[in-house]
């Protein structure tokens, strides 16, 4: 028990504390916390300070108070200034502190009934996803710069209690009927991939939930009959650990975030409990107690996600490198870990190349490439072993995906086609002066010949590398994200099926990952006519339909057609008022209007801005000058590369 209670009395119902987080890990005890209230007149967020000049003193101080409509049902920080608080208007509100509490923004009526609001029951951060669940069942999925969310889930039938990412992709629900079900945010269905029951003999609600601040896969669970429950999201179906922490229901219950033994629950009848060294691992395991490899595996998951965390405090650019070296440092010994312990399984080659892929994502390169070679030597090895080979009819694929979608197009806007021009002809008829397209130089790139790009060959270089897409056919849509997957994933998904939402590896240094390809493509020589010798190459694999919306880069572009072909539109810097540039900071460069479906009302200059044209076809590349605005949309599964040079 605690040696002294500090207890104030502040004259309104709270339902909600919340600390804030340290800025760094291992600070003394946090100095601040917001309170949310509830069934008050007023509802009000509160901000605490228990920093005293006066040590005699030990109650906290009101900083400063919100009012907000509604019961405060929950709150979350997004960072160590940044929170964001369910209410029961259906609304998630995002607030921040600094000498002060401040409202900066909400997400209105989210949450719905057929004809009233829903309560919004609770809401989670990982960054950069921000969700929240609501008593209509709804499990909504946003984003900071995004107007409403990008993407609802119904859930359930029922209202939904709790809620707790287990990983950047999963998210554990629980509900007033006591059912509990994991989530994959990637998942195209709305069906969860687990689901469980919190009692087997009766609908035991839950009300409370919160996962273990290093192991993810540990979520512990409270419910409305004061059982505490901890599950093992490896293996949910059953329970590690199931105690009696109350005779009444449990409200809240918390992690300590720093020393993971210790958890607190408080209670309806007023109780605070705290437990110590809650054993959370799961003993009928033997493989998990049985080996220093698989303990050393938890202490490893347990400092990468750590270091997660650092990775996505702040903007991504002002990230200390360090951090970034750590995470791959730590990811290659997960990976040699994965390898020993599942040697005599599949399973082994694929943890470990997951291992590899996330240190090659999240962090910097390190032991020249290492993560890199072991990445593609197992992924080889996972080829070798698969039982059986794919037989992939591109030819028919294409064919069928070109098919009606090309547009009418007048000859007078056609770009220029140039085939091989010389340096010097480029330096002085081209560079900086127009768009051309360049036929010839990608004929000796091994791409296009004994190495040509098709589906299985993808497969056979990189089936099993994980890689980051983008869901939705353009950028500027709402219910645009970002997600993980394989290479082998995103190809059965996105590329052989027919799917309504669209997937895309977009603007990824694919190569720079898996260098096995860029032995296949050649920088062409006319890059090397700039003033900075750091050349960027990206790659862009996706079906038909995807959408560059209309924008324009800084430097110099070169986009060379491997696979399919693209139309694509170009308009010059000088009618930038006809395109109407989006007001945003983080959108300046990109238009506001849809290019091939223009709202005229909303955008009457737009038909008076002179372009060109052209369909990009396989072997061929087009020169962008810097700041020259463009629109791209494929006409068939397309894999493109864009060097960029300044």
């Amino acid at each position: 028990m605690a040696d002294r209670v500090c207890a104030k009395f502040v004259s309104k119902k709270i339902r909600k504390v919340r600390w804030q987080p340290p800025v760094t890990f291992g600070r003394h005890n946090p100095e601040c916390f917001v309170t949310g209230s509830w069934d008050d007149e007023q509802n009000e967020v509160s901000f605490w300070n228990t920093i005293q000049p006066n040590e005699q003193n030990i109650d906290p101080v009101l900083v400063s108070t919100v009012p907000v409509s509604g019961d405060v049902n929950d709150i979350a920080f997004y960072d160590t200034s940044t929170f964001f608080v369910a209410l029961g208007n259906g609304s998630i509100a995002m607030m921040r502190l600094d000498q002060k509490l401040t409202m900066i923004s909400q997400w209105k009526d989210i949450h719905l009934f057929k004809s009233t609001k829903a309560p919004a029951t609770g809401v989670l951060c990982q960054s950069p996803e921000i969700a929240s669940i609501g008593e209509d069942g709804k499990l909504n999925l946003m984003r900071m710069n995004q107007e409403k969310p990008y993407k609802t889930i119904d859930a359930d039938s029922c209202s939904l209690n709790a809620a707790v990412f287990t990983s950047q992709n999963e998210i554990f629900t629980g509900n007033s009927r006591g059912m509990i079900k994991l989530w994959d945010l990637r998942s195209i269905s709305e069906k969860p991939i687990l689901s469980t029951s919190l009692s087997e003999d009766s609908e035991v609600g839950v009300t409370s939930m919160d996962r273990h601040p290093f192991q993810g896969h540990i979520v512990a669970v409270g419910g409305y009959d004061g059982m505490l429950t901890v599950y093992d999201m490896r293996k949910a179906q059953t329970p590690v650990t199931v105690m009696e922490a109350s005779d009444n229901c449990l409200n809240d219950l918390r992690f300590h975030p720093e020393r993971a033994d210790h958890l607190f629950t408080a209670s309806e009848s007023g109780a605070v409990w705290h437990w110590m060294y809650l054993e959370v691992r799961n003993t009928s395991s033997a493989q998990f107690s049985e080996t220093d490899c698989s303990t050393l595996l938890l202490k490893i998951d347990s400092a990468l996600h750590y270091v997660w965390e650092q990775l996505h405090t702040g903007q991504w650019k002002d990230v200390d490198p360090e951090w970034r070296k750590l995470y791959s440092y730590v990811s290659l010994f997960k990976a040699l870990l994965c390898l020993e312990l599942g040697k005599d399984e599949g399973s082994g080659l694929v943890n470990a190349i997951a291992a590899c892929d996330m240190g090659l994502i999240m962090g910097e390169p390190i032991l020249d490439g290492l993560l890199s070679n072991i990445a593609d030597i197992l992924n080889e090895k996972l080829w070798m072993l698969s039982e059986t080979k794919r037989a992939i009819q591109e030819n028919q694929k294409e064919h069928e995906d070109s098919n009606g979608c090309y547009p009418q197009m007048n000859k007078e806007n056609f770009v220029e086609t140039v085939h091989v021009p010389s340096i010097e002809t480029f330096l002085l008829d081209i560079m900086d002066k127009k768009p051309v397209v360049i036929t010839g130089v990608m004929d000796s790139w091994p791409a296009m010949s004994e190495s040509r790009w098709s589906v299985d060959y993808l497969r056979k270089v990189a089936g099993y590398r994980t890689v980051p897409i983008e869901i939705g056919s353009k950028y500027t849509d709402d219910a645009w994200s970002q997600s993980l997957t394989t290479v082998n994933e995103f190809i059965d998904n996105y590329i052989l099926t027919s799917n309504a939402t669209a997937g895309y590896l977009a603007q990824y240094q694919l190569f720079q990952q898996i260098p096995q390809l860029k032995k296949d493509i050649l920088v062409p020589d006319y890059c090397y006519l700039g003033t900075c010798d750091e050349i960027q190459v990206n790659a862009w694999f996706g079906p038909r339909g995807t959408i560059s919306p209309l924008h324009y880069d800084p430097d110099h572009n070169f986009l060379s057609q491997v696979v399919g072909s693209k139309y694509i539109r170009l308009y010059s810097e000088e009618v930038t008022s006809s395109l109407y540039p989006h007001e945003q900071d983080l959108l300046f460069n990109t238009s506001q209007v849809d290019v091939e479906h223009p709202d005229l009302e909303h955008f009457p200059l737009f038909p008076s801005a002179p372009f060109l044209e052209t369909i990009l076809e396989s072997g061929s590349m087009l020169y962008l000058p810097p700041r020259m605005w463009h629109y791209v949309r494929s006409l068939s599964t397309s894999f493109s590369v864009s060097f960029w040079w300044k």
